[in-house]
């Protein structure tokens, strides 16, 4: 999950998945699973406010979790 240092967004490397061998964790994007950018917070859309999303390695689609609901293309 990404987080604030104080001054820029840090950033985990990708984990690969040991009961699926195809499929890796990674960051969403978003801080902590909230967007920024408005006057007040919100819980991000993609994400639903963990953090993290994962990714598929051979077709490039991200999910909520393997063979979850599409989130986007990577």
């Amino acid at each position: 999950m990404s987080w604030w240092n104080g001054d820029k967004i840090i950033k985990y490397e990708p984990q690969q998945c040991r009961n699926f061998p195809n499929w890796e964790l990674i960051d969403c994007g978003c801080c902590n699973g909230i967007e920024w950018g408005g006057e007040y917070p919100i819980e991000c859309k993609t994400c639903g406010g963990n953090g993290r999303i994962y990714h598929h390695k051979t077709s490039g689609v991200l999910a909520l979790y393997p063979g979850g609901p599409f989130v986007g293309r990577g």
